[in-house]
């Protein structure tokens, strides 16, 4: 499998989700430079508030299928960000 280097800092990245009754829920892959890497399992969920916009986001810490832990994020604008955990 391709080694994809994600840098410490957020960027956007394209991501599946799943789609339940209130929209997009949960990821369930995401796809970096092309490549699509499945969501094996989420570690955390939780619901936070954006210091700069004053905005509400949701912030998933996940296991990929390759075993690095990566978090996800989805702003309340629909744009959503990865970036690898500390």
């Amino acid at each position: 499998m391709q080694e994809i280097a994600l840098n410490p800092v957020f960027e956007e990245v394209k991501v599946e989700s799943y789609a339940g009754y209130k929209g997009e829920e949960a990821p369930r892959a995401v796809i970096l430079d092309g490549t699509r890497f499945e969501v094996a399992s989420v570690i955390s969920r939780e619901r936070a508030l954006d210091r700069d916009g004053g905005r509400m986001r949701d912030v998933w810490r996940c296991r990929l299928e390759d075993g690095r832990t990566v978090i996800v994020e989805r702003l309340e604008s629909g744009v959503w960000r990865v970036c690898a955990a500390i």
